[in-house]
């Protein structure tokens, strides 16, 4: 009987330690599946900068800071960067950039031990030469951001620069400009990329019409789904370069700084392309439907162009946009079409041609541009200003040299087109009179990348060689050249031919001038 109650004893204990050594393997199996769960999750940092400023040689630009608060919005809201993995710096010191850089370094490399795959995506707007990064008065040598970026342990590491001649900055490893290509979307690679606005030796230019720079917009356009060619719903690194490219040289082919080439250069091991932005994650989805075609103009609630694309017939085009009300332009055919939708949160809207109405044609503009379907120029916001000088001009009254002073006062119209009113008087001590006159003026201030910018302008009106008498009508041309020393003050410097309709005047045609001018 003992015997008999041993072996069950025995048995008994067999069967509970092998329950619990099948619940303690069962147990781990779980835990490393959990742990490995955790560890794919792909976590990506994100570090945009902006800067206007270029430095006191180097005219301030518009639209930089605006458009690294754009770029990081996209990745935030369909990039996979959380708010707390991104970081924005506006008109960093050189001190500021690195220790935003380091900073990102520790988190990356914190990262790598919880996660399966870590990313980092750099954006930089704003000046640049052939060797550095201009921040201010300082300089950051690409090189030196080269290190910094080498030194992360990221899987992926992307680098977008938007400034001119950044495009030596792929040269470092050996990068040049090549046309842009599709792969594989699987999703495997590893190493990194480098994105530029422009070739080594080209500018990059800002738009006015755009409210950004060429490549930036249409960048964006391309993220939030115009350059999704494969129609996956996911818009991949190359498939954002191919539209980039394709767009922005064809943007920049006419205008006065000549054509833009956007730069690219991987060097990355591994299957497919990397996912910059998933369409499925906007917040809403706006849907362009096989039968609309042409240009597309995307125009948010405050009228500001989000995207911009050409789109064929035949397939649907997905969108993400934030929720509101935008208007949505076609041009084909050289007719123009409106539709005017409401965006609610999370939920996708079609648009077909039928939702579309036809519009009155009302301006246009080389290539294309849509710039006033509607006419709004010297309406928009910011775009007029009011301008005041004080004017000098050496010319010759009877045979004597003598300056005339005076003053110039107007509104000037999106920082190019001047209208006012002018008046001088001679301040030499001539016993037979003081000739003075006095007109309406037009002014064109030519665009320029530089602190000097070209002029030209008429002055048309009326003036007297004494005291209410010897009247005379006049008409002066003049060319000059204004030297920006800060945003709203600036010195001018030119020459003048006054057209004078009374017979031996005192005044000879001929003057050299200068001003000083606040304002504008």
């Amino acid at each position: 009987m003992m015997k008999k109650n041993l072996l069950i004893t025995v048995l008994v204990l067999i069967f509970v330690l092998m329950v619990d050594v099948s619940a303690s393997a069962q147990s781990s199996d779980e835990v490393k599946v959990k742990n490995e769960t955790e560890k794919s999750v792909i976590r990506r940092f994100a570090l945009v900068v902006g800067a206007n400023d270029g430095g006191p040689h180097r005219a301030k630009l518009r639209y930089a800071v605006s458009d690294a608060k754009a770029v990081l919005k996209v990745l935030e809201e369909m990039g996979g960067v959380l708010a707390d993995d991104s970081r924005l710096l506006v008109e960093p010191t050189r001190e500021a950039f690195f220790w935003e850089m380091k900073r990102l370094q520790d988190r990356v490399n914190r990262a790598r031990a919880e996660h399966r795959r870590v990313e980092v995506i750099f954006y930089y707007s704003g000046h640049s030469d052939e060797k550095n990064i201009l921040v201010g008065k300082e300089k950051i040598s690409y090189q030196d951001f080269r290190d910094e970026i080498n030194r992360m342990e990221a899987d992926v590491r992307i680098a977008i620069l938007d400034s001119c001649a950044s495009g030596a900055f792929t040269q470092l490893k050996g990068g040049k400009k090549r046309a842009p290509f599709l792969v594989d979307t699987a999703y495997d690679m590893k190493g990194y990329a480098v994105m530029t606005s422009s070739s080594s030796d080209e500018a990059s230019q800002e738009s006015d019409r755009l409210e950004g720079s060429y490549f930036t917009h249409y960048l964006i356009s391309g993220l939030r789904g115009a350059a999704d060619m494969t129609q996956d719903g996911r818009v991949t690194l190359n498939e954002a370069y191919q539209f980039s490219f394709n767009e922005t040289l064809a943007q920049t082919e006419q205008t006065v700084s000549g054509p833009q080439h956007p730069n690219y250069n991987i060097q990355m091991s591994g299957t497919g392309d990397v996912v910059m932005t998933d369409i499925r994650h906007s917040s809403t989805i706006l849907v362009l439907g096989k039968d609309v075609s042409g240009k597309i103009f995307i125009h948010d609630p405050k009228d500001v162009l989000v995207v911009e694309l050409n789109k064929p017939s035949g397939r649907d085009i997905e969108l993400g946009l934030e929720k509101g009300k935008y208007r949505v332009i076609v041009i084909a055919e050289g007719l123009i079409w409106e539709s005017k939708v409401k965006l609610p949160e999370g939920k996708r809207v079609a648009l077909a041609r039928d939702d579309f109405k036809k519009m009155d044609k009302i301006d246009t503009v080389a290539r294309g541009d849509f710039r006033a379907i509607k006419r709004k120029t010297f309406k928009k916001r910011g775009k007029t200003t009011i301008f005041g000088a004080w004017l000098n001009k050496l010319t010759r009254v009877r045979d004597t040299w003598s300056m005339l002073s005076g003053f110039q006062f107007g509104l000037t119209f999106n920082r190019s087109l001047s209208i006012g009113f002018a008046g001088f008087a001679n301040t030499g001590d001539f016993p037979l009179g003081h000739p003075v006159y006095w007109g309406l003026t037009v002014e064109y201030l030519f665009p320029a990348r530089s602190m000097f910018q070209p002029k030209v302008g008429i002055l048309v009106g009326a003036g007297e060689e004494y005291l209410l008498s010897h009247g005379f009508y006049v008409i002066e041309p003049e060319a000059s050249v204004t030297f920006n020393i800060t945003r709203k003050f600036s010195i001018t410097s030119g020459i003048s031919f006054r057209i004078n309709t009374r017979e031996n005047a005192v005044l000879s045609p001929f003057s050299w001038g200068f001003s000083l001018e606040l304002g504008r």
